[in-house]
């Protein structure tokens, strides 16, 4: 009979059996997929974003209400703590803007690596290409897992299996199948770090072009309100940092932070606007004057060349266009009307969310086991003794900038703790 059985070889599993292991229980670690760790792999593009430096009030906060769940996991093992069981096995790490924190070689292969050979260490059992296809039950309490129509005892039974996003790494939903299996309720998954499309189509002739240092708010108007009513919209969030326009709309690091207040206003049927800032260094006035000096030493040059050296010249030669101002127009022609649709379009241009990215597509997934039937002192189940949750299955989702993956690592590790 084993001690602990971890469904799920991501980073809540691996950690939460390799620590587990190291305390000297006997550990089993079942993963439906061919490999360990396939979505750590393309985590940050392959570069791991492995933690945020951010304090432990702040890295709750970024969680939103539900981010006090999080203080007994932060206690047991936070960024710090990490960072030196990292360093512990010969891996360095470097700090980016933001806090974020990624492996100095900024490889995710690296990570997996060194999560893989500490369960080894601990002689994990690790059965690949392996489901868990029921829960058993004894006298009020998880008794293990039936899997390859074998019937697996265990003391404890951790379900750490993700979410829904990118399903060709194994994200199937089987830990919310499981999971109602032993009577709990599930807050109805969704896309909380993802792109946005938008009601515009014009992005996509200008798709692949970044929109740096841009300042974004995303305001929501209720589901009763016209656009041009008197209703007051109320701000959801507000970032600066880079996007990228898409086929679809637009994307990047700002909108990522962004989508996990604007999607839930969307899915409730909310309208929502994005108010770009292409400028945010410049006020209004600043700006006017830059053109104003651009006509008077400037004159004979075209409009789309001033523009373009303030903002990317693609997303300048189209606005101008939107704005019904002819790209090669002479700053000498420009008019005072032209002006202010250029400001407008430069220091105030709006985007409607008409939905999210499917959540095939998102880097986290929101939603999963309701915080209210875990007990967040052991992350186990209120409702059966002895079956644990680790990771992105909780109903919890934080930003980009390895809130996320610390989440993971903190929640499995004080299973192992807990046992």
């Amino acid at each position: 009979m084993h001690d602990l059985i971890v469904v799920g070889g991501g980073p809540a599993g691996l950690i939460a059996a390799g620590r587990a292991a190291e305390r000297g229980k006997r550990v089993l670690l079942l993963e439906r997929g061919p490999a360990l760790g396939r979505k750590l792999l393309i985590t940050a593009g392959g570069r791991c974003n492995v933690t945020n430096t951010a304090s432990h009030d702040a890295f709750m906060l970024a969680f939103g209400r539900q981010g006090g769940f999080l203080r007994d996991a932060l206690r047991a093992f936070d960024a710090p703590r990490l960072i030196e069981w990292l360093r512990l096995r010969g891996i360095a790490v470097i700090e980016e803007r933001k806090g974020r924190v990624f492996p100095a070689d900024q490889s995710a292969a690296t990570v997996l690596r060194a999560l893989a050979d500490y369960a080894a260490a601990g002689r994990v059992e690790v059965r690949l290409n392996t489901r868990a296809q029921a829960l058993l039950r004894g006298p009020a309490r998880a008794a293990g897992v039936r899997a390859a129509d074998t019937s697996i005892e265990a003391a404890a039974v951790l379900l750490a299996t993700g979410g829904l996003s990118y399903p060709a790494t194994g994200a199937t939903g089987d830990g919310y199948r499981l999971a109602r299996e032993a009577g709990h309720t599930l807050v109805q998954p969704w896309p909380a770090v993802v792109a946005l499309e938008t009601r515009e189509d014009w992005p996509a002739r200008v798709q692949g072009t970044p929109v740096k240092n841009v300042s974004i708010q995303a305001l929501a108007y209720a589901a009763a309100a016209e656009p041009a009513g008197p209703a007051r919209p109320r701000k959801l969030a507000e970032v600066f940092g880079e996007a990228l326009w898409t086929h679809y709309g637009i994307s990047g690091p700002a909108i990522l932070d962004l989508s996990r207040d604007v999607v839930p206003a969307v899915l409730q049927g909310d309208r929502v606007e994005l108010r770009l800032d292409l400028r945010p260094a410049d006020t209004e006035e600043a700006l006017d004057e830059r053109l104003l000096h651009a006509i008077k030493r400037q004159g004979k040059c075209q409009v789309d060349g001033i523009l373009g050296d303030l903002i990317a010249a693609r997303t300048a030669r189209l606005l101008l266009e939107l704005n019904g101002i002819d790209p090669r127009k002479k700053m000498c022609q420009v008019s005072k009307s032209d002006r202010r649709r250029i400001l407008r379009a430069v220091k105030g241009l709006t985007l409607q969310v008409a939905r999210p990215r499917p959540i095939e597509e998102a880097i986290v997934t929101g939603g999963g086991i309701p915080l209210a039937e875990v007990d967040p002192r052991r992350m186990e189940s209120r409702l059966l003794p002895g079956l644990h949750f680790a990771g992105e299955i909780l109903d919890l989702a934080g930003p980009s900038g390895g809130y996320n993956l610390q989440c993971a690592f903190s929640t499995g590790w004080l299973v192992a703790e807990s046992l």
